[in-house]
């Protein structure tokens, strides 16, 4: 029997209420707090790439990617934006952020590159069963 992938990988995390996980369906799943954002694993490229760039250049005002950007305040703190969603983080966490993105991305690149997500899911024992659906579901608790 072939060893089974799960659907769901966590790809990096902080702590329990901020990390990135993934999904063989395609997306990326960033949860922070009490907020998932899912991303396309393109989208997600362009956050990583944008966030590494911007840790790079603190005095840089305002860094953009299509709907993406983060701006220095004047106070110190990073806004970061993707469409609607906006998180105010202090420049510690800002760089803790982008850090675990990046970390988040090369795990991607890997899992990936090895392609077991390429093959057939295998059927699920609890498909038709409600409660062990549920069993497999790595977002936040709150």
């Amino acid at each position: 029997m072939a060893m089974k992938m799960p659907h769901f990988v966590r790809l990096a995390e902080i702590d329990k209420q901020h990390f990135f996980t993934a999904c063989r369906h395609g997306l990326v799943h960033m949860t922070w707090g009490r907020v998932t954002l899912r991303l396309s694993r393109d989208e997600f490229r362009e956050l990583a790439g944008m966030l590494e760039r911007a840790s790079g250049d603190l005095g840089q005002r305002t860094i953009r990617s299509r709907d993406l950007r983060v701006t220095y305040r004047p106070n110190g703190d990073c806004e970061f934006r993707a469409g609607p969603l906006t998180l105010l983080l202090p420049p510690a966490e800002f760089e803790q952020f982008a850090q675990v993105a990046q970390e988040a991305a090369r795990h991607l690149e890997k899992i990936l590159t090895s392609g077991v997500w390429d093959r057939e899911e295998p059927e699920d024992e609890h498909a038709g069963d409600a409660l062990g659906a549920n069993d497999h579901n790595p977002f936040s608790s709150n």
